[in-house]
């Protein structure tokens, strides 16, 4: 795992260019321009899949008569449908829509005993929250950055020579690459883009996982087991 100072001149070096004693804290604009694009691209590969390495599990005890409760710290979105009882028995109703959720919370409409909730700003509201109660979900981080030891804080964007990336080193330096090229005008930046395009598939597609495909000792089939358009 590179330092992002190791990245910008990987960049650089590769084009051709001298590389700099250091990036962050510089005057030159052209440092000053390298660091904005490296976060720029940061936040553009963060943002453009649910990464595995970014999913963060969160439980939030529930209180009688506590309607709300603080978000984590970094939260870019809950993942859709991660949200159940923490031992496992329910799904939660999250998010309820707008019209439903003023009924529960206003009326004399009861939950049902189910636990119905919505993100509400920084805050999860809860419908009739009750003690010994929990919730489970699991939320993307914006959090991608990382200073080393001994302070290890994660962060959302490059401060420092010495930060690290926590996904895939080589994305990076080739979605850096390709906007820092484009940025000079260079007639082969196009080309970089695609080959960043290109890992950026590969690298969803290696987070993704699959099955393995054949390998079987017979067809794993159910029926019909004939082919159904044959007469």
């Amino acid at each position: 795992m590179a330092d992002i100072k190791t990245i910008l001149n990987r960049v650089l070096g590769q084009s051709g260019f001298l590389k700099r004693g250091q990036f962050f804290n510089s005057s030159d604009p052209d440092d000053v321009q390298m660091v904005e694009i490296a976060n720029r691209v940061a936040i553009e590969i963060g943002s453009y899949y649910d990464w595995g390495s970014l999913k963060i599990p969160h439980t939030i005890a529930l209180a009688a008569g506590q309607s709300s409760y603080p978000l984590p710290l970094g939260l870019r979105w809950i993942i859709a449908d991660s949200a159940w009882e923490t031992d496992g028995s329910r799904k939660v109703d999250m998010p309820v829509e707008d019209n439903a959720w003023y009924q529960y919370k206003f009326s004399t409409l009861t939950s049902g005993g189910v636990i119905r909730a919505r993100k509400y700003g920084d805050e999860l509201e809860v419908v009739e929250p009750f003690n010994g109660g929990s919730i489970t979900f699991e939320y993307v981080t914006e959090y991608f950055v990382k200073e080393p030891a001994p302070t290890n804080i994660l962060k959302e964007e490059f401060t420092k020579d010495t930060d690290t990336w926590l996904l895939d080193d080589q994305l990076l330096t080739l979605g850096i690459q390709a906007h820092w090229q484009q940025s000079k005008m260079m007639p082969t930046y196009q080309e970089h883009y695609k080959n960043y395009m290109n890992k950026m598939r590969e690298a969803i597609s290696r987070d993704a996982g699959g099955q393995t495909i054949g390998g079987a000792s017979r067809p794993l089939r159910r029926s019909p087991y004939t082919k159904t358009w044959v007469n």
